[in-house]
């Protein structure tokens, strides 16, 4: 759920970056929604790390985006600061490497779940004496 909300921030942080580059938009907005994904990645790993561990896949995968995402903040600021097209198409190309990521992110947490799901089914269960 979290990796799903991850996905969506994402998308949205697109946006605003081509609503900024086209259209002129303030990109105040984009580096305020940058920080807030940003937080939420890092919940969303933590959350991977404690439920299955540091072995995880879920797990590595976050840290990966988490790695991503700082190499595209970086990227962000440079073509914000020297306003170079060939550097906002890289910063652009790298978001479409984070967006592979997250979307690992997404498959792999649903897999867990699943997987948590099949292993520990929540099924009510009546006791003898009840009927």
């Amino acid at each position: 759920m979290v990796a799903n909300l991850v996905g969506f921030m994402l998308f949205v942080q697109v946006v605003l970056g081509g609503l900024a580059t086209i259209l002129g938009y303030p990109v105040i907005y984009q580096i305020i929604w940058e920080g807030l994904t940003f937080v939420v990645l890092i919940i969303a790993t933590v959350y991977a790390v404690r439920e299955l561990g540091s072995k995880s896949t879920l797990f590595r995968t976050g840290v990966a985006a988490i790695a991503d995402y700082v190499v595209q903040i970086i990227l962000g600021f440079v073509a914000l600061g020297l306003n170079n097209d060939a550097v906002v198409v890289v910063h652009l190309t790298n978001a479409f490497v984070l967006g592979v990521l997250v979307t690992y992110l997404i498959s792999f947490a649903d897999s867990a779940e699943k997987a948590s799901a099949s292993l520990h089914p929540h099924t009510p269960t009546i006791s003898p004496g009840s009927m």
